[in-house]
């Protein structure tokens, strides 16, 4: 080979490597929570969602496949709060039989879901008589373990109050809504709704607050969420539920109710990221988990869906749709 040939084949060479090496840095996480990490995190869990999201629509009982994701977002989301709040309050090392107890007993609900769901996907109706004895048993469950817990010191039966009563009421209440959501005839397109509505909320929520805001909305809670936000995040939510229902879903309701549905579904959402913020001042954390850069755990992403879930699934409930 001549001189000249192998001076093309080394620039050659040097080219390829240097276009692999800035797709490496391209797609390659910075692990500092920035703009970056969030736009890939984002980008790959829609990738794997709209993948899914086909095999449970097209494939025979794909629904499982979905039944079983809104699962995996709960039972998760119970462990992420958990393992915030299983430790001694004064040492923070763990007490690992309070904390599986803890958990068993939040996760008893997202159980009857999930098998009712199941079921449902199976053919055998949606019956949905164990999941309420579940969420009893659940919240009985929890008030005789502040009991044990409090015995002795209204300060200890205090703080278990406030860690564990909004937890059930996020994680036992309404998170199990979103599995029962997943099983219905047209639960993936419900998600996908869902999803629309609270990302528009978030997004427009957001930037509404960062360049306009003026107004605290709930400082203590939250320092950086406005009122202004608040309301462009509600307009948001409303104008995307009617748009998205209309693509994905549309006949199976009036427009009316599908604004009201999503006005209140908004409300929702925004509740359960104040509640979810709340429980992370208890603990003193930025974040409930480390599952998505840039994002945090899964209770971090998934909060505005857990909230929204039951006031879909009470609307779906009274208007004869489920």
């Amino acid at each position: 080979m001549s001189l000249q040939g192998e001076i093309a084949d080394s620039g050659s060479l040097k080219s390829k490597s240097s276009v692999r090496s800035f797709f490496v840095r391209l797609f390659s996480f910075e692990r500092n929570g920035g703009v970056k990490d969030r736009l890939l995190t984002a980008l790959i869990v829609l990738a794997g969602a709209l993948a899914l999201s086909l095999v449970a629509v097209y494939a025979p009982y794909g629904r499982l496949l979905a039944v079983g994701w809104a699962s995996a977002v709960v039972f998760t989301a119970v462990f992420e709060v958990v393992r915030l709040f299983g430790r001694d309050v004064d040492t923070l090392r763990y007490r690992p039989v309070a904390a599986v107890l803890a958990y068993v007993i939040l996760s008893l609900p997202a159980v009857g879901a999930t098998v009712a769901g199941a079921a449902h996907v199976l053919g055998y109706g949606l019956d949905l008589s164990l999941l309420y004895v579940l969420v009893v048993l659940s919240g009985i469950s929890l008030t005789v373990m502040q009991v044990a817990e409090g015995h002795a010191q209204i300060e200890v039966a205090s703080r278990f109050a406030e860690r564990y009563g909004t937890s059930f009421l996020l994680l036992s209440i309404c998170a199990p809504q979103l599995i029962i959501i997943s099983s219905l005839p047209s639960g993936v397109q419900l998600l996908w709704w869902i999803v629309a509505v609270v990302a528009l909320n978030d997004a427009s929520a957001y930037f509404a607050g960062r360049f306009f805001g003026k107004h605290k909305m709930a400082p203590a809670l939250s320092p950086n969420k406005t009122i202004e936000g608040m309301c462009a995040g509600l307009m948001a939510g409303v104008l995307g539920g009617v748009v998205f229902y209309k693509l994905l879903l549309a006949g199976e309701m009036s427009t009316v109710a599908v604004v009201v549905v999503s006005f209140w579904a908004t409300v929702a959402a925004q509740a359960a990221d104040l509640s979810k913020s709340y429980l992370k001042r208890l603990r003193g954390v930025k974040d409930t988990g480390a599952l998505f850069p840039g994002h945090g755990g899964v209770l971090d992403r998934f909060d505005g869906m857990i909230g929204a879930s039951p006031v879909v699934a009470a609307a779906l409930l009274l208007l004869g749709l489920m």
